[in-house]
This record gives structure tokens, sequence and C-alpha cells, in this order.
């Protein structure tokens, strides 16, 4: 008879990043002459540093989730959140918590 062994924590079944945002040309030519006249003025709207924080699956890379992060600074409290919850959390349990389909 073979066990087969269950994962303990979701984080040996998900991984998460910090990933550039998904734009189309026309909106990556806006967000450079935004970014750039911000720069010019004296600003920092950091445009083209934004980026979306992506739980993924570790078997196959399959896209469980993607939430607006802003920018790196700005992500790093969901980051930080979401490594604690990948670290303590059942697969199951992560799952509910963060709304992703159940079959997932």
């Amino acid at each position: 008879m073979t066990a087969t062994l269950e994962p303990c924590s979701a984080d040996e079944v998900y991984s998460r990043h910090l990933e550039p945002r998904v734009r189309g040309r026309v909106h990556r030519a806006v967000d450079v002459v935004l970014d750039l006249w911000c720069a010019t003025t004296g600003g920092t709207f950091e445009l083209t540093s934004t980026g979306d924080v992506v739980v993924r699956r570790r078997h196959d890379g399959t896209e469980e989730l993607r939430v607006f992060g802003g920018t790196p600074q700005a992500a790093a409290p969901l980051l930080d959140q979401l490594d604690e919850d990948l670290a303590t959390l059942s697969p199951d349990h992560f799952r509910v918590v963060w709304g992703l389909d159940p079959t997932g």
C-alpha cells in the first residue's frame, strides 16, 4: 500500500512573485511619457515601475491570483502577508482566504 503525502503548507503548492504589469504598447508609451514629464517637473509618478503580485502553482507555473501591487515599496506589505499565509496556512485554507478556485 502506498501513501501519498499531502502538502503541509501552501508554500509547497504555490509561489508568489512581483511581476511587471501586463500592458499594451500604447499604454506603456503613455506611462513612459508621463514618468518623464513627472521627472522633469520634480515629481515621482513611477508608472513604469509598477507591478502585479502574482501567485502561481509551483508544479506548472499556472497563474492563480494577480493583484495590482504598485511600486515595489508599495507592494511590500502585500508580499509580506502572502509570505506569512503561504508559510502558515494549508493549501485548502489559503485558497479560501485568498478567494482562489477550490479546484486549483
